[in-house]
């Protein structure tokens, strides 16, 4: 590269990770330093986690008399410094050709899916280790950091702790406290950024910079009161189940969690992997989502914190929350008595889009005073419709289990993955559920006279599913 050529810099981010505030400060040390530089942006859906792309250019020669020419987007091979808040986004720029031996990649290790991996059925999560290796395989360096270590506050944006990461790397010209001049004078959460700023900047001129990738799950602990219960399961099963029966205590009370527990008793002698299945598939589908649920959620101590951090501004700044809201009549015969929610279903399509549009300002009184409502009516969800509802279903499929453990054995595991279909909410639940239903008709007299042809169903079901979700559910284009 001649000393005319420009510095070029990718930043890759989502909505909510403060990639805007980070380019912004970028341009801002630059211009702080004296160099010539310009920022332009794909700013996407920024408040709904979507894909924001920002590319800045700028002169490697300060107070320079020359007025250079910049250009909006990068060249092939084109990259000095990829900057990815999510490795996917950095794979992304790969597969454009952006990045090659030229380019430095600095990316968090943290992952936020996209709606791809979450469409589909079980586990469509790209594994951070496939990313990783490819990058390493293209790059001149790769730095991975974990973000929620470095910062202050952990779940937070993360994005003062990168640009402490930046000035580190010392691939740019500028100097710390040019770096450090840009935070204040952009205004935007000073104090706290300048913290994740100073380790951001500590973790990069540390002889290992790079984090290694965190591949292992954390588990809740066992519940007070349910350590006996937990012990007397089988050894492989016991830190999902415990996981599972924290978060069914959290959801419902300790009766469900029991409930759970002793629907996990017929499988306690099935083979390893069926056994993980069962737990994991029962203790998702017990949690279900309905609108006590959601409200319990959005009211939970701690969200607007949260909100603010992600968002990158102080506690003392006003900040107007609005949930938009569109409940039909799922959503209303949900929380009726069960003889009323039923008649008030038997007519309803599934594809049925209707609803009433609402928006709930949940940072006033009366909106946060709504959802607390409907959080508070937890000791009222064992009598709704939809309770019973999900509770008929989960047992029909359990008892499909059991009869394709003892009939065709080699139908179990995949009869177990059958629970996939009662996800997501609305049409696409009510699509899938209906599946399962169909399914599950004279179940057993399918296992008894053609097994094979059964298993050829519902392997097809799953993969439609993993694959093909809008043909799964009977939606037609």
């Amino acid at each position: 590269m001649s000393s005319k050529d420009p510095l070029c810099v990718q930043i890759a981010a989502l909505g909510g990770q403060g990639g805007g505030v980070l380019a912004e400060w970028l341009a801002e040390a630059a211009r702080h330093a004296g160099y010539p530089g310009q920022m332009t942006s794909i700013p996407g859906v920024a408040q709904r986690t979507g894909a924001t792309t920002y590319y800045f250019e700028m002169y490697p020669q300060a107070h320079c008399s020359e007025k250079p020419v910049f250009c909006l987007s990068p060249d092939a091979d084109g990259l000095d410094l990829m900057i990815a808040m999510e490795p996917l986004e950095a794979t992304r720029a790969l597969e454009n050709g952006l990045i090659t031996k030229r380019t430095t990649v600095l990316s968090a290790t943290s992952r936020i899916y996209s709606m791809v991996e979450k469409s589909v059925a079980g586990d469509g999560a790209i594994g951070s280790d496939i990313l990783f290796e490819a990058l390493e395989g293209a790059a001149k360096n790769v730095a991975l950091l974990d973000l929620d270590t470095i910062s202050a506050k952990a779940g937070g944006p993360g994005n003062a702790a990168m640009f402490g990461a930046i000035a580190g790397s010392q691939i740019l010209p500028m100097t710390e406290q040019d770096y450090q001049a840009a935070i204040r004078i952009k205004g935007v959460a000073v104090e706290a950024s300048l913290e994740d700023f100073a380790a951001g900047y500590k973790r990069a001129r540390a002889p290992k910079p790079v984090e290694p990738a965190s591949t292992s799950l954390h588990f809740d602990k066992v519940p007070a009161g349910f350590e006996n219960e937990i012990a007397a399961l089988p050894e492989m099963m016991r830190e999902l189940a415990a996981h599972a029966c924290a978060n069914l205590l959290d959801y419902q009370n300790e009766a469900y969690v029991r409930l759970f527990l002793s629907r996990l008793k017929p499988f306690a002698d099935a083979a390893g992997d069926l056994i993980i299945e069962v737990v994991r598939r029962l203790g998702s589908w017990m949690a279900y989502e309905d609108v006590i649920r959601v409200a319990q959620l959005k009211t939970r101590p701690g969200r607007l914190a949260r909100i603010r951090g992600e968002i990158g501004i102080d506690q003392e700044a006003p900040l107007q929350v609005t949930e938009f809201l569109k409940p039909g009549r799922e959503e209303f015969a949900s929380l009726m008595p069960f003889a009323i929610g039923e008649r008030m279903m038997k007519k309803h399509s599934s594809r049925s889009t209707f609803g009433m549009a609402l928006r709930l300002p949940t940072t006033t009184v009366f909106g946060f005073g709504v959802l607390k409502v409907l959080a508070g009516l937890r000791w009222w969800r064992p009598r709704t419709y939809r309770y019973q509802y999900e509770q008929k279903a989960i047992e029909c499929w359990l008892g499909a289990v059991e009869e394709a453990m003892k009939i065709a054995p080699e139908l179990s595991f995949a009869t177990t993955e059958l629970a996939v279909l009662a996800r997501g909410y609305g049409g696409v639940r009510a699509r899938g559920m209906e599946k399962l239903d169909e399914l599950f008709t004279n179940w057993s007299d399918k296992l008894a006279n053609d097994p094979v042809a059964l298993k050829i169903e519902v392997e097809k079901i799953l993969n439609q599913a993993r694959h093909d979700p809008d043909r799964e559910c009977g939606k037609q284009g």
